[in-house]
């Protein structure tokens, strides 16, 4: 699988899109989210196909410390080594089961290279509650150590009796916890049908896992 560091342009960028007009009892305290102390800043290939081309961004984790799973933003800005902001991040939105983590992959909004870039002040822009369950699930995972690589392997579930396609995701992380690498796959699944799927990590990986990005489904036709 060709390495993807982003989410799929268009599918993904739905996800930083979403209306926001949710009821109020479906906000969550942004203070239950934590955004991670450490990040990795990158640049390279961001998109797919004749789409992708170098930018820079930004790795970082959040946790839910939450008791139930929630839709969580997060956005940012990129900083020098003055601590100016140097550019901004187009923010995500991701899927946080209750006590677990994610990953997040917050790529420069205008999708160019910052040479000046440092580090990123990264913040929770918004959080609420699920309106119903997740669609498309991981199951049967696995992780071994590959000589000096992580990889990790699960079946991709369709729980819904309609055609999905899904964006699953890897998260990679070093020694010390940081994250390194953010590959995807996009998966077409008719209802109720599973598909297995791998990621390999970067060499130095000691941890890693599956997760579901973006979702869409639609009603199966008459």
């Amino acid at each position: 699988m060709r390495f993807a560091t982003l989410a799929l342009i268009g599918l993904v960028a739905l996800a930083a899109c979403e209306r926001r007009d949710r009821r109020p009892d479906d906000r969550i305290d942004p203070a239950t989210i934590a955004v991670g102390a450490r990040h990795r800043l990158r640049t390279d290939a961001v998109g797919v196909d004749d789409q992708a081309r170098p930018a820079t961004f930004v790795l970082v984790d959040a946790d839910n410390r939450g008791d139930e799973p929630a839709k969580v933003w997060l956005g940012g800005v990129l900083v020098d080594a003055d601590g100016h902001e140097v550019g901004r991040l187009r923010p995500e939105a991701l899927i946080i089961p209750a006590r677990g983590k994610r990953t997040f992959a917050l790529v420069d909004d205008r999708q160019l290279e910052r040479p000046t870039a440092v580090g990123a002040r990264v913040d929770v822009r918004g959080a609420r509650r699920l309106r119903e369950p997740e669609l498309i699930t991981i199951g049967q995972g696995h992780t071994w150590d590959d000589h000096g690589k992580v990889v990790v392997t699960g079946m991709v579930q369709n729980r819904v009796d309609r055609p999905c396609v899904a964006v699953v995701l890897a998260g990679f992380h070093d020694a010390d916890g940081v994250p390194m690498t953010r590959p995807f796959s996009v998966f077409q699944l008719g209802g109720g049908t599973e598909k297995p799927t791998r990621f390999v990590g970067p060499e130095g990986s000691r941890t890693g896992y599956i997760y579901v990005g973006d979702v869409q489904c639609w009603q199966p036709k008459p």
